[in-house]
């Protein structure tokens, strides 16, 4: 019961940061620009008919294509705005939890109470979950109804990108608070974590690039050092193939094939990287990711536990 009302509390506190309605209203900008906008056979309206744009791109056989339209929503809306913006305010907002905590004071009084220093630890951890969760739900949601209610596209696999959001979000804030505990800096935890990010998808994107050029394979130990790298820190470039592959969306090479015919090189390279990397089973991605952060999690856990107060 305690450790459920540390989280709720953990919960609260983060209202009463800017950040958090900050999220709120930006998830109902977008929610509302989309909203100006609807799909139509053979054309797009902009501002509730204002200009069309006639285009054929997303329209086959006289019916809208929603494979083409679940790729938009997922890859360049729901990607680029809560993905990346929404988990890097996320980061800012939440990177305080552990410092406050263990300010002089609250630590003592947090300390005083019947509950085990892991429990304490997991509960204000859990906390920042459900923050994730929250805004995660609320943007999905309502970009999921103004899909269905407004383009007539109804996509329900889009909702399992809930879920995928805070898997993102964990996996990079086990970072934030590892570095948060030794060094009680909220600002420390962000860069270290932001950098962390980007390193990830960087060791991705290099493994991809020997996945898709097999001379490269021929460096055995440049190789195997990727393949080591890519499952053993968090696949954090995957959740997005996975969301897409959840919406049926359709990807992002075939729309630009269609839109640019005359780079298909190039296309068919990124399609079939692509194509290998939505193959991969979601339980050993997202396993091998959580097996990291479960690792990381423990050794913070063990640090705020044997911290002295």
């Amino acid at each position: 019961m305690q450790f459920w009302a540390l989280v709720f509390d953990s919960f609260r506190e983060s209202l009463d940061r800017k950040i958090f309605w900050v999220m709120l209203l930006i998830s109902l900008a977008v929610a509302g620009g989309m909203f100006c906008f609807s799909f139509e056979p053979n054309k797009v309206s902009i501002l509730f008919g204002t200009w069309e744009i006639d285009t054929d791109v997303f329209t086959i056989g006289g019916k809208l294509r929603k494979d083409f339209i679940a790729l938009i929503v997922v890859d360049l809306i729901m990607d680029t705005v809560l993905g990346w913006v929404g988990v890097i305010l996320a980061l800012i907002a939440t990177a305080g939890f552990m410092p406050s905590l263990m300010q002089r004071g609250t630590i003592d009084v947090m300390l005083s109470k019947p509950i085990a220093r892991w429990q304490l630890f997991l509960g204000k951890y859990m906390g920042s979950m459900v923050f994730v969760g929250f805004h995660a739900t609320v943007f999905v949601g309502l970009t999921f109804l103004v899909c269905g209610m407004r383009w007539g596209v109804w996509l329900p696999g889009y909702l399992l990108s809930i879920p995928l959001v805070v898997l993102l979000f964990s996996y990079v804030y086990c970072v934030s608070v590892l570095v948060a505990i030794p060094t009680r800096s909220s600002i420390a935890a962000v860069l270290v974590t932001l950098g962390a990010w980007v390193f990830f998808a960087g060791v991705q994107i290099t493994d991809d690039q020997f996945a898709a050029n097999p001379s490269w394979q021929e460096y055995r130990t440049a190789y195997n050092a990727s393949r080591v790298a890519r499952w053993g820190l968090p696949n954090t470039s995957d959740i997005t193939i996975k969301a897409k592959q959840w919406a049926r969306a359709a990807s992002s090479s075939e729309l630009f094939a269609y839109e640019d015919p005359d780079s298909q090189e190039t296309l068919k390279w990124a399609e079939r990287v692509e194509r290998d990397r939505a193959a991969i089973p979601a339980y050993y991605t997202i396993g091998s990711s959580l097996a990291f952060e479960a690792v990381v999690v423990l050794i913070a856990m063990w640090l705020f536990s044997r911290r002295d107060y």
